[in-house]
């Protein structure tokens, strides 16, 4: 449902934009199961740690398993149906990616970090109920969308500036010297590495850098922006 600086679905109606947290707003879930159906949900590294984490798999295996296009949306079934809906709902839903915390809401970020968001036109089969007696605010707290909203917009800083050193890459002009950039193995992702792969791109990263791998998604989240960082040899 999610494409990439707007934290909301794609090929779905919005009813109205341009909302903020002060906004109006409440929807109660009635478990219907009918949003979890025809849709696209794009995840990112942050989200499929705490897949992986929920299911007790790693990283690697959660994306061979249950994601497709280059690791950056989740498996739907042949019926068009979340690989994670269950009959009783989902089966991840402590854990479930920001797209589906935010439904029926969009959440978008621009370049400056500036953030509004979307309501959406909800599924003519929908048994949400709405009403006006709490705010987006409120509903963000309630769905605790808190650190997903940061390691989206973590994420979406670093594309952001790995597209910038990228167009000016791309052009004659003499780049600045990045901060502790060096010929070392540590500098570079290692080929065999995919780089949503967060346990399989830190455990490089603690190699090289003869460092303890960390303990917490929060914590592998951190580590995991630093590695790519460097990597990418980020100008900041």
């Amino acid at each position: 449902m999610e494409h990439q600086g707007e934290n909301g679905v794609l090929a779905i109606p919005i009813r109205r934009t341009g909302l903020d947290r002060q906004t109006p707003f409440s929807f109660s879930c009635m478990r219907c199961l009918h949003c979890c159906r025809n849709k696209k949900i794009q995840v990112n590294p942050y989200e499929v740690a705490r897949l992986a984490g929920n299911l007790g798999i790693s990283t690697t295996e959660c994306i061979a398993r249950y994601t497709i296009e280059n690791s950056s949306f989740l498996k739907f079934d042949d019926n068009d149906t979340c690989i994670f809906l269950g009959p009783a709902g989902c089966t991840v839903h402590p854990d479930r990616p920001l797209v589906c915390r935010l439904y029926p809401l969009g959440r978008h970020v621009n370049e400056t970090g500036e953030e509004w968001f979307s309501e959406l036109q909800p599924d003519e089969r929908c048994k949400g109920e709405y009403s006006e007696h709490e705010t987006i605010g409120n509903y963000l707290e309630e769905q605790d969308t808190a650190a997903y909203m940061l390691a989206a917009d973590n994420y979406l800083k670093l594309l952001w500036e790995m597209m910038t050193v990228a167009e000016s890459s791309s052009t004659d002009e003499e780049l600045p010297e990045p901060e502790e950039c060096s010929d070392s193995e540590e500098d570079n992702l290692p080929e065999n590495v995919e780089w949503m792969d967060m346990d399989a791109a830190l455990r490089a990263y603690c190699k090289t850098t003869q460092t303890f791998f960390p303990d917490t998604v929060e914590e592998k989240m951190r580590m995991h922006l630093d590695a790519l960082h460097r990597w990418t040899k980020i100008y900041l």
